[in-house]
């Protein structure tokens, strides 16, 4: 996620080193093995003390198993951290880190295959969608093909609708499943106007931003379009698909979202929702927790799936496990692991978080189900789409954004856009 190519060409000049190394604090004490638990992230007061809480009852359950547990928030670029204690050779034994760095440190020979540990049972509990982006395809051949990360849990960007401005319309809303693509551009445009007459456009359909590769790829993938082929090596950016989604989306941009949205701030299109001036919006669900509960609007909104075109996809990520090679204990550090991604510590886990989760058991609690925007999450994130898994991806992400924004100020046609993106994704990925 933040930073994560940083450090990776120190990380290939010793990625050989690795095999049968380990951290000389990663040892036994006091008759118990001590095993070394960091995690990226927890910049929130109560996840910590959750992860605390779930280690706590791990070790009682498991009394030769020491664990010591480290979190670094986001704003301390734990990434980095983590790269300089692999150089150092004293990286823990068990990691959670932002996908995709899970990729980054796969190519670089610092992690391993999970495979050995995963039975059948604790596979078909996985949501299929986070499994599959589990699987590392690259050009580490002892690892390829093979698990080499798992989620602790995951997130997603939906459809929330403004209620009233829709019922005005006569336009069914979006809840057991999503428009099509020709009816959400219909609707989209039928709810973009003037409502004072004044002759100015002060309500609009959708609210979004060409700033936001979570706003656009969707469309694109709908409709089957992908960035890589399937091994990472090249864009697939000029396809038929390619060409009908951007302009699916650049098309709304210019008839159904508000002024500047070629680069406008998430922030912005979310305050545009609160006042009732934009009907449609994709976002996380940290923001329809918040504006569901704010009186002004809360009764106003709904959270709806996502559009369908040839398939049905949404943004998803996750923050992910994984077991390093440097590990001297890797059979405990799976055992935590696991402990921690059963069905009840999960599930408490994403209580205290705001995310969902991943486990099939897990998601079937009321707590997930009863709520109108849990649920309506949880149901998005059985068709989640995660972004291309690779180190190049924040490269590839500057690319696209860039490329689109063109496109969007007539800078350059379509066809001229998604060649130059090509050609320029080719370029970061042979880098």
């Amino acid at each position: 996620m933040k930073k994560a190519l940083l450090l990776s060409l120190v990380l290939v000049l010793i990625a050989g080193l690795f095999v049968g190394c380990g951290s000389s604090k990663t040892a036994t004490k006091n008759n118990k093995v001590t095993i070394r638990f960091w995690q990226a992230g927890g910049d929130d007061k109560a996840s910590i003390p959750k992860m605390k809480e779930i280690i706590k009852k791990f070790e009682n359950e498991n009394k030769d198993i020491e664990v010591e547990f480290q979190a670094t928030p986001w704003s301390e670029n734990p990434h980095d951290k983590f790269s300089t204690s692999i150089a150092g050779g004293n990286i823990a034994d068990l990691l959670i880190v932002g996908s995709p760095f899970d990729t980054v440190l796969a190519n670089n020979g610092a992690v391993i295959s999970l495979d050995q540990y995963i039975d059948s049972s604790f596979k078909s509990d996985m949501m299929e969608t986070f499994l599959n982006q589990s699987v590392y395809e690259g050009k580490r051949a002892e690892i390829n093909k093979k698990i080499i990360s798992l989620p602790i849990y995951g997130s997603t960007r939906t459809i929330i609708y403004n209620k009233d401005l829709l019922k005005a319309e006569n336009i069914p809303e979006p809840v057991d499943k999503g428009w099509s693509m020709d009816d959400f551009k219909k609707y989209a445009l039928a709810l973009t106007k003037d409502t004072n007459g004044d002759g100015v456009i002060d309500q609009y359909g959708f609210g979004t931003s060409a700033k936001y590769t979570s706003q656009f790829l969707p469309f694109i993938w709908d409709l089957g379009g992908e960035i890589c082929n399937a091994d990472i090596t090249k864009a697939t950016t000029t396809t038929p698909e390619w060409k009908e989604g951007i302009s699916y989306f650049v098309d709304l941009i210019k008839k159904a979202s508000p002024p500047g949205s070629v680069n406008l701030d998430l922030q912005e299109i979310q305050k545009l929702f609160s006042q009732g001036k934009v009907a449609i919006m994709i976002d996380a669900m940290d923001f329809a927790n918040k504006i569901i509960n704010e009186p002004s609007i809360k009764d106003k909104v709904g959270i709806g799936q996502m559009p369908i075109g040839k398939k049905q996809t949404s943004f998803a990520g996750a923050d992910v496990f994984v077991i390093t090679k440097q590990s001297k204990h890797p059979a405990e550090a799976w055992k935590l692991l696991r402990f921690i991604l059963n069905t009840d510590n999960e599930s408490e886990y994403c209580k205290t978080v705001g995310f969902m989760p991943v486990l099939k058991s897990s998601a079937k609690d009321p707590y997930f189900t009863g709520d109108i925007v849990r649920k309506g999450y949880s149901q998005a994130l059985t068709y989640g789409k995660f972004y291309v898994k690779s180190d190049k991806s924040s490269a590839v992400t500057t690319i696209l954004k860039a490329e689109v924004q063109n496109i969007i100020g007539n800078k350059k046609t379509v066809d001229k856009a998604l060649t130059d993106i090509q050609n320029q994704v080719n370029t970061a990925l042979a880098q």
